[in-house]
């Protein structure tokens, strides 16, 4: 225990109890250190960007390893008398006028005058053999993210709802060779077709069975009951859902953002007010 979390027999106390210790939650804590609050940094261990080789778009760190960035920024919050505590978070309650209490998988509960949600999402994969295994490797998400490491490769885009044609366009500047699977899943308006067509993407019907996989490469897709389509990468619009199995007791619910790809906070009538939440994403993804 360090001077900056005095105890009771409630358990630790601090200014603040921040819940994920990813990027989010650990740059929030780094300037609490800062700025002399006391402050705890709960971590399970399990973030977003784990299966990624590497992190890109972050100006003199670009491709660090997501291990290498956080361990980093352990170091750096623990350097302003942060705490880091590895576990989850199980249950929550309290106010901003008394204060919140949090309770960890191993029994123990924290204390704080204020609490930040920082837990981030969770990418919700299709079901198809061989998908999971290869995410962050050539299954990816993100033009802006693994773009470059694709480029004037041979790009799929895994057809799971309106979003999928967006990414199809968005692919389209690294690479001429895009094709579009529908996947059961993707309905094209007449305009839209139009976009791809001018863009040169190609367009698939049917649904995607499975990967074909050799060696540690994607080599393609099968099709139900259709050919095999070759491939270098595969683009996949994962929906997400975020972590706050709990936070429920705060009287706080997910609430579907109109993209369908992500999640954002709904405040009950009963909940309190300021609860701040952020990680990857809090809000929107690109």
């Amino acid at each position: 225990m360090t001077e900056n979390a005095p105890s009771s027999s409630r358990g630790p106390f601090y200014d603040v109890v921040i819940v994920g210790g990813g990027a989010a939650g650990l740059s929030a804590a780094q300037m609490l250190g800062r700025s002399r609050r006391s402050v705890v940094v709960v971590d399970s261990g399990d973030p977003r960007n784990a299966p990624a080789q590497g992190v890109h778009g972050f100006l003199s760190r670009d491709g660090i390893s997501p291990a290498v960035l956080l361990a980093a920024g352990r170091a750096e919050v623990a350097s302003y008398g942060g705490v880091i505590l590895r576990g989850e978070a199980t249950a929550a309650t309290g106010d901003v006028r008394q204060g919140f209490g949090v309770t960890l998988d191993d029994g123990s509960r924290l204390r704080g005058r204020r609490l930040l949600i920082a837990t981030g999402l969770v990418d919700e994969l299709p079901d198809i053999p061989g998908l999971r295994e290869r995410w962050g490797k050539d299954v990816l998400h993100c033009p802006f993210c693994h773009g470059w490491e694709v480029q004037d490769q041979a790009i799929g885009i895994l057809g799971n709802g309106s979003w999928s044609v967006h990414q199809g366009l968005l692919f389209r500047q690294w690479s001429s060779n895009i094709t579009l699977f529908l996947n059961d899943r993707t309905i094209p308006s007449e305009p839209e077709l139009e976009l791809l067509a001018a863009r040169g993407v190609k367009v698939v019907a049917g649904a995607v069975e499975t990967l074909r996989v050799e060696g540690d490469a994607l080599r393609g897709v099968a099709l139900a009951g259709g050919p095999e389509v070759a491939l270098d990468a595969l683009v996949v619009g994962a929906r997400t859902s975020a972590r706050l199995h709990a936070f429920a007791g705060l009287g706080l619910s997910p609430l579907p953002h109109p993209w369908a790809s992500v999640t954002t906070l709904k405040r009950m009538p009963t909940a309190p007010r300021r609860f701040p939440a952020s990680g990857p994403r809090a809000t929107s993804r690109t």
